[in-house]
């Protein structure tokens, strides 16, 4: 099914979205979302992300670059609740070091954020753990 609606965007660059378009896609108020801007196309979509309840995080997570070592750290924060919402890993150093950056929602999370951070680190699932909280 497709719904087309026609809106201006305001002087601040905000868009309005219609009723029947947020009903269609089942979008909430308080719902976050994610804007991807496809620059060949010059398409905008707006994908639904999270709840309104869910707390975010950005998780930045340095590792060993060796086999498992993701796996492990990922396994740590489930352990504590954290639910896992996008994620991007990268090799730093072959062999050496990598980083992973995980968008989260850790309204279930077990603990504090510095407590998962030590725990992460403790159980020898990463090397350092940074979080950014999302406003």
């Amino acid at each position: 099914m497709r719904v087309t609606e026609i809106v201006r965007i305001d002087s601040r660059g905000r868009i309005t979205m219609p009723l029947s378009i947020r009903d269609a896609a089942r979008l909430s108020e308080g719902m976050r979302v994610m804007l991807v801007a496809d620059l060949n196309t010059k398409e905008v979509r707006i994908v639904p992300f999270a709840d309104p309840e869910a707390k975010l995080v950005e998780l930045r997570v340095s590792l060993a670059d060796a086999p498992g070592a993701l796996a492990k750290a990922a396994d740590a924060l489930a352990k504590q609740g954290v639910d896992l919402l996008s994620s991007e890993s990268r090799t730093l150093w072959r062999g050496k070091s990598a980083e992973w950056i995980v968008i989260a929602d850790v309204s279930k999370c077990t603990c504090s954020l510095r407590e998962l951070e030590r725990k992460v680190v403790k159980e020898g699932a990463a090397r350092q753990l940074r979080f950014t909280r999302f406003p």
